[in-house]
């Protein structure tokens, strides 16, 4: 049943009109991995959701500014929690397997929750360790506003995730960041 699922979220994974989903998907398991390896088939299946079907709805069909963001974000978890579930269920996963794995890739009850707090800690530990660089070389941001993202990340991440982070090899400038945003 792993193998089938596991399999089925690859192909999704592979349509991704970038390319992208795979690796991420991949990354996030590695760090998944890294940071529990006494890691539940539940968490693994979270985990390799992470961004599930993610360029289904596009960051562009919701308002500019952090209302927006947030409107598309909130959606775009269940969204992609619900999308993940389809798949587990159809090849015979339980209800109460499926519902758990739906709840972590949602991040309901992030802080309260153990489990959606270690895929959350493990899509920021993506973020710091693979895609930091390249978005940083992406956006012309104030260093002002990429400290404010780098403390929001951080305070989304628990203890253990930070003790990660903090031995991941950053570039200079990114390291420069995240100290001034950490002090």
């Amino acid at each position: 049943m792993k193998e089938k699922a596991i399999e089925l979220i690859n192909k999704v994974h592979s349509s991704d009109p970038k390319g992208e989903a795979l690796l991420y998907a991949n990354q996030c398991f590695e760090w998944l991995a890294k940071i529990n390896s006494n890691y539940t088939e539940e968490q693994e299946m979270a985990a390799r959701c992470q961004h599930f079907k993610r360029w289904e709805i596009p960051r562009s069909d919701f308002p500019v500014g952090k209302k927006g963001y947030y409107q598309w974000r909130i959606g775009l978890y269940q969204y992609q929690a619900d999308k993940a579930g389809e798949v587990l269920l159809s090849v015979g996963y339980s209800v109460d397997f499926v519902s758990i794995v739906k709840s972590m890739i949602s991040k309901k009850d992030l802080r309260n929750n153990a489990n959606s707090q270690l895929i959350e800690d493990v899509a920021c530990l993506v973020f710091l360790n693979y895609h930091i660089q390249p978005f940083a070389s992406s956006k012309d941001y104030t260093e002002e506003k990429w400290i404010k993202i780098i403390q929001k990340t951080w305070g989304k991440m628990s203890e253990k995730a930070h003790k990660f982070a903090l031995e991941i090899n950053y570039d200079a400038a990114i390291l420069d960041l995240i100290k001034k945003a950490l002090a």
